[in-house]
């Protein structure tokens, strides 16, 4: 971990070797200025075969106007140190990968990161309409809960109501089942009258028969009485007629004697 936190910076060492290097803040510094005028600051080469060594360079190494300078601070590297250095080459080459792997993941994450942040934005302003709608479910809740507690009350008003009306109407019924019993007794009452009247009906229906054949004999009797009255009156009329006719002839005949007159004017 030390090796990776000194990788910072690298530079071409040579127009023969490319070298990368990390600054190292040590105590050992040289006071030795480049052609550019400039200090020229102390590096470690990480590159084989010169892992480890250092070496002083221009500071505007990266530029085209940098002059250049390259100075080694160390003696070549041995065999031993080559050998180590091709692991240490190799092993900053992993942590590179390492790294590029934690930047890509880093700005993978970054990326996932917006992406929740826009879901949590977006989450949040349903989370307000949400709560906003719950609101108004609460209300409408609320207003329910107040229509159901008066159609309640009504219920009760009601019930109470219609309890009322089967307290009177069992009042009423058990006035009706005296009333109807007080009117059985009286027809049990009557029944047994007419049971007592019955022969005495049988015996006025047989009277009102014998009436009723003696009245139909009456009236037989009457029209014979009728049609004889107007045989006498028609014989009467024919009869006064015919004394009419005689006492005319008779006037006629006695040629107006007084008596004759008189007698004829004092008739009716």
């Amino acid at each position: 971990m030390s090796t990776n936190s000194a990788m910072s910076s690298s530079t071409a060492v040579s127009s023969s070797t490319a070298t990368s290097y990390s600054t190292m803040n040590t105590e050992e510094q040289f006071d030795v200025q480049c052609g550019c005028g400039v200090k020229a600051p102390l590096r470690t080469a990480l590159t084989n075969p010169n892992v480890g060594r250092r070496f002083l360079g221009c500071v505007n190494y990266k530029s085209d106007n940098g002059c250049k300078y390259f100075h080694w601070v160390d003696p070549p590297t041995c065999e031993r140190g080559k050998e180590f250095g091709k692991w240490i080459v190799k092993k900053n080459m992993d942590l590179q990968k390492d790294v590029e792997d934690l930047r890509r993941q880093n700005l993978h994450l970054k990326r996932t990161e917006t992406y929740l942040k826009g879901e949590i934005r977006v989450l949040k302003e349903r989370e307000n309409e949400f709560g906003q709608k719950m609101e108004q479910w609460h209300k409408r809740e609320e207003w329910f809960v107040t229509k159901i507690n008066c159609m309640n009350r009504k219920m009760k008003e009601m019930e109470d109501g219609i309890t009322v009306k089967m307290e009177e109407w069992k009042k009423k019924e058990d006035l009706n089942a005296l009333e109807i019993e007080e009117v059985e007794t009286q027809n049990v009452e009557l029944r047994v009258k007419l049971e007592e009247f019955e022969p005495q009906y049988t015996e006025l229906s047989v009277k009102m028969e014998d009436v009723e054949a003696k009245n139909e004999s009456l009236r037989g009797r009457t029209k014979a009485m009728k049609e004889d009255t107007e045989l006498a009156n028609l014989k009467v009329k024919w009869f006064t007629a015919l004394v009419v006719i005689l006492v005319g002839l008779g006037i006629v005949y006695f040629g107006g004697k007084g008596w004759l007159k008189k007698k004829l004017l004092a008739l009716p």
